[in-house]
C-alpha cells in the first residue's frame, strides 16, 4: 500500500508534456505566439496629438514554418493599428529548447522592426529538425 502510494504521489508530480505544454516539441508544425504587452513610460513624448493607449491597439499577426528537406524555419509578420491609423511594430522569431533539453532559445531573429508603419517581418535562422534536440518554435510580436 505504502508503495503504491508513493508511486502515485511520484507519477503525479511528473508534468504531462504530451498533454499539450507549450514546452514539449511534440508537433513539428507547432508555433506558439505571444503578443508581448507594452508600457509607456511616462517620460515618452508622440509627434502625433493622437495618445497611444495599449488597450485600443490591435494586432494582426500571422505565423509559420517553412520546411526544406528536413529543415525548418519558423516565421511571424505582424501589423498593429489603433482604429485605421497603422503604427510601427516588430516580429521575433526563434526556438525554444524546453527545461529538460537544457533550455535556453537559438536561431533567434531578434526584434525586427517595420518601417514606415508598414507589416514587419522575421524569420530564424534555420535548423535541421530533431525529434529529441529541437525547441518548439515560437514568434512574438508588438510595438
Amino acid at each position: 500500500m505504502a508503495v503504491a502510494m508513493c508511486s502515485g504521489l511520484l507519477l503525479s508530480s511528473i508534468p504531462a508534456y504530451a498533454d499539450g505544454d507549450s514546452n514539449q516539441p511534440n508537433d513539428p508544425n507547432l508555433v506558439i505566439s505571444t503578443k508581448e504587452e507594452i508600457t509607456i513610460p511616462g517620460n515618452v513624448t508622440f509627434a502625433t496629438d493622437q495618445v497611444v493607449q495599449a488597450s485600443s491597439i490591435t494586432y494582426d499577426h500571422k505565423s509559420g514554418i517553412d520546411w526544406d528537406r528536413g529543415s525548418r524555419q519558423v516565421w511571424g509578420n505582424t501589423q498593429a493599428k489603433q482604429g485605421s491609423v497603422k503604427l510601427d511594430s516588430y516580429s521575433r522569431a526563434r526556438f525554444e529548447r524546453a527545461w529538460f533539453q537544457g533550455g535556453g532559445s537559438y536561431g533567434d531573429s531578434g526584434r525586427v522592426w517595420s518601417s514606415k508603419k508598414g507589416r514587419s517581418y522575421a524569420r530564424s535562422d534555420w535548423e535541421y529538425y530533431s525529434t529529441t534536440n529541437s525547441g518548439v518554435a515560437k514568434t512574438y510580436y508588438g510595438i
